[in-house]
C-alpha cells in the first residue's frame, strides 16, 4: 500500500493523538483543588478516553490493508470524533465563567481537533469507498 493513499488515516491518527494527549496536558481543563472536583474534570476524563478510542481506531485504519474495512473504521471514527466534540459543554457541563481554563482553552481546542478529526475520517472513508480494487 502506498504512503500517499494513507494520508487521511495518518492525519486522523495525529489528530486523535493530539486529542488524547492534549486533553490532559497542554489544553487540559481546570485542575482539581483539594477536595473540589468540578464537572469539567470529568469532561476532560471523557475526552481523554474518547481520544484513546479514536487513536486505536485510527491506528487500526492505518495498519489494516482492506479498503472496505478501513472505510468502516473511519465511519466509526467519524461518529466517535463527533461525540468527542460535544462532550465539553453539551454532554458534560463545564464552568460558566469565561475566564476559567475549561471554557477558554479546553472546550475550544476539543471542538476544533475533534471536528478536524471527524472531517479527516469522513474524507478517508469516502476515498476508500470510491477507490478501485487492484
Amino acid at each position: 500500500m502506498k504512503l500517499k493513499s494513507l494520508i487521511p488515516e495518518i492525519i486522523l491518527l495525529i489528530l486523535s493523538l493530539l486529542i488524547c494527549i492534549g486533553s490532559f496536558t497542554f489544553f487540559s481543563a481546570c485542575p482539581v483543588h483539594g477536595d473540589t472536583v468540578m464537572a469539567c474534570h470529568w469532561a476532560q476524563n471523557a475526552v481523554t478516553a474518547l481520544g484513546a478510542l479514536l487513536s486505536a481506531i485510527s491506528l487500526a485504519a492505518v495498519v489494516i490493508p482492506d479498503r472496505k474495512l478501513k472505510a468502516g473504521l473511519e465511519l466509526s471514527a467519524t461518529l466517535t470524533a463527533i461525540l468527542t466534540a460535544v462532550v465539553p459543554g453539551i454532554v458534560i457541563n463545564v464552568c460558566m465563567m469565561n475566564s476559567m481554563r475549561c471554557v477558554s482553552t479546553f472546550r475550544p481546542f476539543t471542538i476544533l481537533f475533534a471536528s478536524l478529526a471527524a472531517v479527516a475520517a469522513l474524507f478517508g472513508a469516502i476515498l476508500n469507498l470510491k477507490r478501485k480494487e487492484k
